[in-house]
C-alpha cells in the first residue's frame, strides 16, 4: 500500500490495543459468571453488552442487572476488574506512530465499539506514554457508547464523514474485523486495511 493518505482511522482492539478474551472469560468465571457471557446460555448477558455497547445503559446499570439476573453478591469494581482484565497493552511503538502521524499533519481518527468500562481503563492506564495522554494521539474520538451506533451498522460510517468532512478517496481505514472492513468500504468508499494480525497494520507506516 504505497498511497499516502491524509485521514486514518484506527480500530481499538486488536488493532492498537492488545486483548486477552481467554483472560476475561477466567476473569468472570471466578465471579461466578462464567456461563454468563455465554449468548447461548444467557441471551440476557448478550443484551446487556450490547445495550452498554450502544451507550443505552451505564456502567452502574450494568452492574446491578448483572446482579440481579446472576443473583450473586458481587461488587461493582469486581465487575469492572473482571471486563478490563481483556485488555492488555498499548505497545509504546503503535503510540509512538500516531504521535509521529499527526505531527506529519495527517488526520488521525479513533473508530470502535466499545463500553466506558473499556474505555476509562484505555484512558488512565495504556494511553500515557511519556506526558502524553489520548488527546495527543488523534483529532477526534469516535466511540460506539457516545454515538449510540456501532460498527458494521453503515451509519456509523456514514456519521464519521459527516462530522469531520474527510475526503472518503484520502482516507484509510484499519480494522480487524471483515465486517467492519467490507461496510466501511461499501458505505463510504474508504480504503481499507484489515489487520489479521495485532502487529500487521505497522508494515503500513
Amino acid at each position: 500500500m504505497n498511497k499516502e493518505y491524509s485521514n486514518i482511522i484506527f480500530d481499538l482492539g486488536d488493532v492498537l490495543v492488545r486483548l486477552d478474551s481467554d483472560g476475561c472469560m477466567k476473569a468472570f468465571a471466578a465471579l461466578g459468571l462464567g456461563e454468563f457471557l455465554d449468548a447461548a446460555k444467557h441471551p440476557e448477558g448478550h443484551e446487556l453488552m450490547h445495550n452498554l455497547g450502544l451507550g443505552l445503559i451505564s456502567t452502574s446499570q450494568f452492574c446491578n442487572a448483572i446482579r440481579s439476573l446472576s443473583g450473586l453478591p458481587i461488587t461493582d469494581r469486581q465487575i469492572v476488574d473482571a471486563a478490563n482484565a481483556m485488555l492488555v497493552e498499548i505497545p509504546d511503538r503503535k503510540k509512538e506512530i500516531l504521535l509521529r502521524l499527526r505531527k506529519e499533519g495527517k488526520k488521525v481518527f479513533l473508530l470502535s465499539n466499545t463500553i466506558d468500562i473499556h474505555w476509562d481503563y484505555c484512558v488512565a492506564n495504556l494511553f500515557p506514554y511519556d506526558g502524553h495522554g489520548v488527546d495527543d494521539y488523534f483529532d477526534r474520538l469516535f466511540l460506539s457508547q457516545r454515538m449510540h451506533l456501532e460498527k458494521p451498522d453503515p451509519e456509523i460510517y456514514k456519521e464519521v464523514v459527516r462530522q469531520t468532512g474527510i475526503n472518503p478517496a484520502d482516507t484509510l481505514y484499519i480494522d480487524d474485523l471483515p465486517d467492519n472492513c467490507a461496510s466501511a468500504r461499501q458505505t463510504v468508499g474508504w480504503t481499507v486495511f484489515r489487520n489479521e494480525h495485532f502487529d500487521d497494520w505497522l508494515q503500513l507506516f
